[in-house]
């Protein structure tokens, strides 16, 4: 898989298809992996792929608008392309997209943990919630072939944990909430990972006016966060690159999850499925509920 990945990379770029290759290689500590960035067809050997690859590469596409880009892209990374492409922020014409079929990623924060007798534990949560899939969008696809490696055990409700949240009443939500964001330090990393945050300036960094408190208190930190993740509604695709980045560990992606499981029930829309789909926001269904504005 690795092999074709390279000889892919290769033609693309000797070819002169693309200007670079977005891609992962081996990180210093020789297990870990890194973004690459990669403009020579003789460096494609640095390119690697395997259950470690946990970057969202989209992320950096909006870095090189404008040139012809070929990027290697797992499930989670092409529903981000889409949603980028739907939304105008990028060209179709201006990205080759390697898919690779995945069977999970790794969870960093667990790894150190993982023995014989938990080997599931390595898996990232969010890769319960999402079938070993294809990418939803791509030029060339590489498949795994062989022996397939294990995959992590799927939740049967991919929304089981939000609905455990929705039992609680209001006042111990609002708690649980209080105590996970009295811990944010506002260090902005849940939008700087994200690929869908590309605003030219950020709601949280204007100061005429200024829209929320930049303060590091629960009052600033609520309505950072509450922001956000109302600004990703009916666009974030659980790629759980908020979470992973996130230093104090808050469960960013039970907000998300929230909100993408009321988007589904209200309107029957998923996010980063086709791009031929029009966003959630710009379009209208006489069908959808609207006992909200009665």
């Amino acid at each position: 898989m690795i092999d074709r990945i390279k000889k892919k990379a290769e033609e693309l770029l000797r070819t002169k298809q693309v200007d670079l290759i977005i891609g992962y290689k081996r990180a210093p500590d020789g297990v870990s992996v890194a973004p690459v960035f990669i403009d020579k067809a003789e460096e494609t050997k640095e390119l690697i792929w395997d259950t470690y690859c946990v970057y969202n590469l989209s992320n950096y596409l909006k870095d090189f608008r404008g040139r012809k880009i070929g990027i290697i892209a797992k499930a989670c990374d092409a529903r981000s392309i889409i949603v980028l492409l739907q939304e105008n922020q990028l060209k179709r014409k201006d990205i080759f997209i390697i898919g690779v079929e995945c069977s999970g990623i790794v969870d960093e924060k667990k790894l150190l943990s993982i023995s014989p007798q938990t080997s599931e534990l390595g898996f990232d949560e969010r890769c319960r919630s999402c079938k070993p899939s294809k990418p939803p969008i791509y030029d060339v696809l590489i498949v795994q072939e062989g022996q397939r490696p294990q995959a992590p055990r799927l939740e049967k409700d991919p929304y089981g944990s939000v609905r455990k949240s929705e039992a609680k009443s209001i006042s111990e939500k609002f708690k649980l909430w209080q105590e996970e964001f009295s811990r944010c330090i506002r260090c902005y990393a849940c939008r700087q990972i994200c690929p869908l945050c590309y605003c030219p300036r950020c709601v949280a960094d204007q100061t005429q006016p200024s829209w929320l408190s930049r303060a590091h208190s629960f009052r600033g930190n609520f309505t950072w966060n509450v922001t956000r993740a109302m600004h990703l509604a009916g666009r974030c695709i659980d790629c759980g690159e908020c979470e992973r980045a996130c230093p104090v560990g808050i469960p960013l992606r039970d907000i998300n999850k929230k909100i993408e499981k009321d988007v589904k029930e209200l309107f029957n829309y998923e996010a980063g499925l086709s791009a031929e789909q029009k966003a959630l926001l710009s379009c209208f269904d006489k069908n959808d509920p609207e006992d909200f504005i009665r």
